[in-house]
């Protein structure tokens, strides 16, 4: 028997299904083309395909994909083209090995961005099957990693606990996920992996007889109770002791959940029955249970998950799940992939929402920091979700709320949301998502995003809308903040329609595209006003003398109306710490507009009189004392609900001057004065206090 024949048969022992000709062309043919070739370990080159096509027949791949994997380094490493692929192999095999060659080609450099990801998801997206290929050629090069130098060592395993093994494990490929952690750790952090591994060799023979003294009273319960079931106990892998060991902040002998007990049944309503006799044995704590058998992951994972006191008092997880679970859960979307489910090209994709959602959003978020966070956190588990009153199921990161929820169902519902309400409750914008429960968004036409919300979400999605929206709006408020200070100026220089300059002349002079990117620039602070003097004065129907003499930036300077409208334009400054009301001037400041100060203050009356403009408060209906607001609320009295009002006020910019809260026979009865720009944000105000958990009315008198 040849060498190409030997290992083809040992790839058809483990897939009888695999198709044995291509196997021995494919591999004579790279056992040709690496001929000479060697590893850094100094062993032929053509193991690594061969491993690498183990690992994908394991998987239960088709003959196509484990002869990509053989193929997938030959038009890297040696002389032969993707079309001469093609032309031997055919164009489904060329496609694979060219996507995996192209996502080799663009992570060679030693710093690797969210453009190199980018490019691996676009890539992905069309051939699905190239992950196995990638992580099946990323484990090989992890277990021989020891052949290249430190630094090397250290890059590739940051990026593999940073990117491969939560893609692994997105996927449901755990037995990929924790080895790759445990190999990248042990490079990261020799140390602890060094003094774990010690830990867990020393303790080996404690450790299984405490397992089998699980396995033992289960094996007789199962018995009696005549349910054919494998009962398997394990330990859990170096890494994921490591991260309960930080998240706890203990010492690895103060870990007592440190492996697991599996139970395979054949029937999914077996799964149900064992946990009962589970519990029959130990006392479960159902703080800890999880169905993924009713609401599977996203990465198709099925299981019963619950944690018994187990002997010696010790917290023990026990997992329940059919034979046809535990393959997916082996093998993940993998076992999906494979010919012999016969998937047809809608279930596929279907099966790949994940892959098709990070290639919508790569298109979306242009910003590849941005899209880099997006993408991390679309690997994080994900054991968080909730319903839609429709009734689809929203998965989310653990610790997502509200605000993540509305955005992950429609982005314009997002940015409206006032807060939901949940078995008849509301709930405020922050709150944590209740898992398992009907989420009912309720928004307004006139809610708009603050910059609060940033922090108040988990989710990059939504990080991402908020901050388009506000990009967006300051843009805008940009705008017509430096309309009204160009006419301003005009008005104070006296500038006639006939001495006005063309808008040509304004755009060449102050370097923009457009009166629009000026007036922008402008709002923004980003042109300093005495450059807009030193410009304007040229155009003055007065003489630059006459102008002195005017003194026109005293009795004849028009002030300009601040408000809600450019909110995001307004700072103000802790020198003299002004409020809206007082007597107050401004200075721009590049990038963030107005500072407001008072105008009496010291540091202001230092700064030249053509840098300054003349400001005043926006008074809504014409009336000073009309930007006094008086609010009414009446609410059930809780903890914190003074609080939770404060916080509610304070998102939407308006200043509390008083507050009276009253407490009798289980109610609260509120006062709250407080100033305001406008109508529309004292609506807006009411409507996300009506939101409250607890609150009954809002009135404004």
């Amino acid at each position: 028997m040849t060498p190409a024949e030997d290992i083809a048969q040992s790839l058809i022992d483990i897939n009888p299904k695999l198709d044995r000709e291509l196997l021995v062309k494919t591999l004579i043919f790279v056992i040709n083309a690496h001929d000479g070739q060697l590893r850094k370990s100094g062993l032929p080159y053509v193991m690594h395909p061969t491993s690498v096509a183990r690992t994908l027949a394991e998987l239960k791949m088709d003959t196509a994909v484990i002869a990509a994997g053989l193929l997938h380094d030959v038009v890297e490493d040696t002389e032969y083209s993707t079309g001469e692929i093609k032309e031997k192999f055919g164009t489904e095999i060329a496609e694979m090995v060219d996507s995996v060659t192209k996502i080799s080609d663009i992570q060679k450099g030693v710093n690797r961005t969210a453009e190199t990801f980018k490019k691996f998801l676009n890539y992905v997206s069309k051939r699905p099957q190239i992950i196995a290929i990638k992580l099946a050629d990323r484990l090989d090069n992890m277990n021989s990693l020891q052949y290249l130098a430190p630094e090397r060592q250290k890059i590739i395993s940051k990026e593999t606990l940073d990117f491969y093994a939560p893609l692994a494990h997105r996927l449901g490929l755990y037995s990929f996920k924790f080895a790759l952690e445990d190999l990248a750790f042990k490079y990261l952090n020799p140390e602890e992996h060094a003094s774990i591994e010690s830990h867990l060799q020393l303790t080996s023979k404690e450790r299984e007889d405490y397992i089998q003294s699980i396995i033992f009273p289960l094996n007789i319960k199962m018995n009696l109770e005549q349910l054919d079931c494998d009962i398997r106990g394990r330990s859990k892998h170096i890494y994921s002791i490591h991260e309960k060991m930080k998240a706890r902040g203990c010492k690895i002998d103060e870990l007592y959940d440190i492996f697991a007990i599996r139970i395979i049944v054949n029937q999914v309503a077996e799964c149900y029955m064992a946990m009962g006799y589970v519990h029959n044995l130990w006392m479960p704590l159902y703080s800890r249970f999880k169905d993924y058998i009713a609401v599977p992951k996203p990465n198709l994972y099925q299981s019963l998950h619950t944690t018994v006191i187990g002997p010696q008092g010790k917290l023990v997880e026990i997992q329940i799940r059919t034979k046809d679970m535990n393959e997916t859960a082996e093998y993940g979307m993998a076992a999906h992939w494979a010919y012999k489910f016969n998937l047809k090209k809608e279930e596929l994709e279907r099966n790949m929402d994940w892959v098709n959602t990070i290639t919508v959003m790569q298109n979306e978020i242009s910003n590849s920091t941005e899209f880099l966070g997006f993408l991390h956190e679309s690997l994080l588990p994900e054991d968080s979700y909730a319903w839609t009153p429709q009734g689809k199921k929203i998965t989310l990161p653990l610790g997502a709320t509200i605000l993540d929820f509305a955005f992950a169902i429609h982005t314009d519902l997002g940015l409206r949301c006032l807060g939901a309400r949940v078995a008849g409750n509301v709930l405020n914008i922050d709150a944590h998502i209740p898992i398992g429960e009907t989420i009912q968004i309720l928004q307004s036409d006139s809610q708009e995003p603050q910059e609060t919300w940033l922090s108040m979400t988990k989710t990059p999605k939504a990080q991402n809308a908020i901050r388009h929206w506000l990009r967006k709006a300051l843009a805008v408020q940009s705008e017509m903040l430096g309309q009204k200070i160009w006419q301003k100026e005009l008005h104070n220089l006296k500038i006639s329609k006939e001495n006005y300059p063309g808008d040509v002349e304004i755009c060449k002079n102050f370097n923009t595209q457009n009166m629009n990117a000026f007036y922008e620039n402008l709002g923004k602070g980003d042109i300093p006003l005495k450059d807009i003097y030193a410009f304007l004065k040229q155009y003055s129907e007065h003489s630059w003398a006459k102008l002195k003499i005017l003194n026109v930036f005293s009795s004849d300077d028009e002030p300009l109306i601040i408000g809600h409208n450019e909110r995001f334009l307004l700072t103000y400054a802790p020198c003299c710490n002004p409020l809206p009301g007082d007597p107050v001037e401004g200075i721009m400041k590049s990038g963030k507009g107005i500072e407001i100060h008072k105008e009496d203050c010291k540091v202001l009356n230092k700064i030249p009189q053509q840098q300054r403009l003349t400001l005043q408060w926006e008074a809504p209906e014409g009336a000073i004392r009309e930007r006094k607001c008086i609010l009414r609320i009446e609410a059930m009295d809780r903890v914190a609900i003074e609080k939770d009002v404060f916080n509610t006020i304070a998102k939407h910019n308006a200043l509390v001057k008083k507050t009276i809260f009253e407490s009798k026979d289980g109610r609260t009865n509120g006062r709250i004065d407080l100033l305001a720009f406008n109508s529309a944000q004292i609506k807006n105000i009411e409507q996300s206090l009506k939101t409250v958990a607890g609150i009954r009315k809002v009135s404004v008198l």
